[in-house]
């Protein structure tokens, strides 16, 4: 061996025993699965829209007949959500993701008015919604120290939805009580719109933990529903769809918005804007979770 090869021999091996760490830095998992859980709100949508027109006819019937509002009826309450993506790192900063979420929400509020002990009208509303999203995203990493990471995140999601509700409404009048009360199931599939930003912490070689806020865009408005009545006076058995309808009232001659239930667009002098009820799953959501990376 010349002198020359000696001299380099053992330089190659300094740098190849350096640039070993520098390898294995470089290289990363393909695949990571991320579980999460959190809490999410609902706003929007023809929902909140008939909700609001509920109180208002309240309100200005007591005006008008000397009553007493005691409630009104609220909006959703925040709920639940759960999800788990799969994730393909293609670089170390992007990666795309197939996910399954549910989602729940549910509301029970009452509007109410009075005239002391002679009369009194109340309506109750109870919607409870679940909701499975089939989603695909994209992200964006961007590392902020040697254990941390910031990402965004976007994407479209198929949404399977499903409303359960309850009205029921209670007249009273010295010692006349009337009642009814509905209970239907409406169901609904469409695409909506994601989108959000974490931070995701290394706490040992394959597991991250994470946080992340996010929103979603989502209006279903092709809703299949099955309606029953019971009331003092009989019962009765409706299927159709949502539509949304401003609604002349006499009293107090002004138009509320309304939910309507009808096969076919529902016409009549009383009516006005009609069209097919726009229900939101739109809001935003705080989740944390574990990232497995493999």
């Amino acid at each position: 061996m010349s002198k020359k090869s000696v001299i380099l021999f053992p330089f190659i091996l300094i740098i190849f025993f350096l640039a070993r760490p520098v390898c294995a830095q470089d290289s990363y998992q393909k695949f990571s699965l991320k579980l999460s859980g959190g809490f999410g709100n609902t706003t929007g949508g023809d929902m909140e829209a008939m909700k609001d027109g509920v109180n208002e006819t309240l309100a200005d019937l007591a005006a008008l007949a000397g009553f007493t509002v005691t409630d009104e009826l609220k909006g959703m309450n925040w709920g639940p959500e759960f999800e788990g993506e799969l994730i393909f790192h293609f670089t170390r900063h992007f990666g795309v993701s197939l996910g399954v979420e549910y989602t729940r929400r549910k509301s029970d509020s009452t509007g109410a008015v009075e005239l002391g002990s002679l009369a009194s009208l109340s309506l109750s509303w109870t919607p409870e919604y679940s909701a499975i999203p089939i989603k695909l995203s994209g992200y964006y990493f961007i590392p902020v120290g040697e254990k941390m990471k910031v990402f965004v995140k976007a994407g479209v999601g198929y949404y399977i939805a499903k409303l359960k509700y309850k009205i029921q409404v209670e007249e009273t009048l010295l010692d006349d009580t009337y009642l009814e009360q509905q209970t239907g199931e409406a169901k609904d599939n469409g695409f909506g719109f994601h989108g959000g930003l974490g931070v995701e912490y290394r706490i040992a070689t394959n597991f991250d933990l994470f946080v992340e806020g996010t929103g979603r865009y989502v209006n279903l408005k092709d809703w299949d529903v099955e309606n029953n009545t019971t009331s003092s006076w009989g019962n009765s058995y409706e299927t159709g769809k949502f539509w949304y309808a401003d609604q002349y009232e006499e009293t107090t001659d002004k138009y509320y918005a309304s939910l309507e239930i009808s096969k076919e667009m529902p016409e009549g002098p009383e009516l006005k804007n009609v069209r097919k009820a726009e229900i939101s799953l739109s809001g935003i959501t705080f989740r944390m979770g574990v990232k497995i990376r493999f």
